[in-house]
């Protein structure tokens, strides 16, 4: 997906979740986009809440209203930016994880950075997962995840 322009910028954007729950994102920014299947709306959104027993930095990124990856603050996020979002891979039931470290990472996450989740993230509860990592600032690896994982869900 081409980025080809900042659409919009904001603050206090409400979403509302299919299970009815809703979420607050302080700021987001909206982009223009476009694909080989046309042209896009890109919003990503960035919020804060409690996940593994401390309140975590969240980012959301939506591709035409429709979430398609969310990513959360590592335990060092206020020295280094960097957020984390679980490799899930499409099953006959359900986007199971892929284990840390027992599983294969596909080979198309070849062109990510991929840690094991616990290795930046602990808490009660942590997933043993492997996770793209990036900085928060990174909107294009988070752009290029949420397509990624677009992709595998319309497979």
């Amino acid at each position: 997906m081409h980025v080809l322009n900042v659409r919009q910028v904001g603050s206090n954007y409400e979403y509302k979740w299919p299970s009815n729950q809703l979420e607050m994102y302080a700021a987001w920014i909206e982009y223009d986009t476009r694909a080989e299947d046309g042209k896009h709306i890109l919003r990503i959104g960035f919020g804060r809440r409690p996940v593994y027993g401390i309140d975590r930095a969240r980012i959301v990124v939506w591709i035409d209203g429709h979430p398609h990856a969310e990513f959360l603050g590592a335990d060092d996020f206020d020295a280094t930016g960097d957020v984390l979002s679980e490799i899930r891979i499409r099953g006959d039931v359900g986007e199971p994880m892929c284990r840390y470290p027992n599983d294969t990472v596909p080979e198309r996450y070849t062109t990510f950075d991929v840690v094991g989740l616990p290795t930046r993230v602990s808490g009660k509860g942590v997933h043993s997962a492997w996770a793209v990592v990036t900085n928060v600032s990174n909107h294009k690896v988070m752009i290029d995840f949420a397509v990624l994982r677009q992709q595998e869900r319309t497979r």
